[in-house]
């Protein structure tokens, strides 16, 4: 593959301590692997896994490694309620720059910086991981994941306005052409308020772009095709019913890039095994030509 093409993908793994019984981690991470495999993304955003998930699924991809942190904080690494913002990345095609430790990690409450500090009423802590690659070919990128509130908007309106000042701040230090991509499940449909808030302008700062939308597919309201959240048993198919399809899961960039292609990638051949279906949410996989 050309160094001036990069795969990206977003993926909520679901955490181990959902769905425990009816679609055990010890399933579904096997045809969590089967996708990487398969679609060969460069650069992966994943939300929702603890610790053990992610050391589990990265013995079981040995071309891939990740960083990231939990929403509890470091001091909570290990534990199985940690809901982790983690990058995967292939190793031959993609290269951590400064290390492990070197990547910007924000909570995404009033004090930023204190781990699992969190806005009033919000469900849980909840952060957005940052961290520089360096594609073959020795073009950088900023690459970031996050998971938004679940039931509260207030709160995710104040997350989105918190990411999009980071992105700015960034594209001040490292030059308006350093492209800046972000993954996640933000909770919230394309016509919000929060996900307008990640695409609009500010301040004559450039937009982000929602790669789902700049590559013309239907982003409407009611697109079963784009719809990400997929639920998992009895409880979550009447919700998708009462709710209709949602797309809620997002690869935003900037500048604007060509999108070569994007999907969300269906689980037709998983089907047969509802025990072992990788997650309750789709995952999308986008595919930019970078300029030279």
């Amino acid at each position: 593959m050309s160094d001036n093409v990069l795969r990206v993908m977003t993926f909520n793994l679901l955490t181990a301590t959902k769905k425990r019984r009816s679609h055990p981690w010890r399933l579904r991470k096997r045809n969590i692997a089967r996708i990487f495999e398969r679609m060969q993304p460069d650069v992966v955003g994943t939300q929702e896994a603890n610790y053990n998930q992610l050391q589990e699924l990265a013995a079981l991809l040995p071309d891939y490694a990740f960083v990231g942190q939990g929403n509890l904080g470091p001091d909570r690494a290990a534990d199985e309620r940690s809901w982790y913002c983690a990058i995967f990345y292939r190793k031959d095609r993609v290269r951590l720059l400064g290390g492990e430790q070197s990547g910007d990690v924000m909570w995404l409450s009033p004090t930023p910086e204190i781990p699992a500090s969190q806005y009033h009423l919000g469900t849980r802590p909840r952060l957005v991981t940052w961290h520089t690659f360096e594609l073959n070919g020795g073009r950088q990128f900023v690459f970031g994941t996050t998971h938004l509130e679940a039931i509260n908007s207030w709160h995710r309106q104040r997350s989105a306005r918190q990411i999009r000042q980071y992105v700015d701040r960034k594209v001040q230090e490292l030059g308006p052409q350093v492209p800046v991509f972000l993954t996640g499940d933000f909770n919230a449909g394309a016509h919000s308020r929060e996900i307008r808030a990640m695409v609009a302008e500010q301040g004559g700062a450039t937009p982000m772009y929602d790669a789902w939308t700049e590559s013309g597919r239907d982003a409407g309201i009611g697109c079963a095709h784009g719809a990400t959240f997929r639920g998992l048993g009895l409880r979550d198919r009447v919700g998708h019913r009462l709710l209709g399809p949602r797309r809620i899961d997002y690869v935003f960039f900037r500048p604007r890039l060509t999108v070569r292609t994007i999907d969300r990638v269906d689980y037709r051949d998983m089907e047969h095994r509802q025990a072992a279906l990788p997650s309750d949410h789709y995952p999308v996989l986008a595919e930019f030509a970078l300029a030279g």
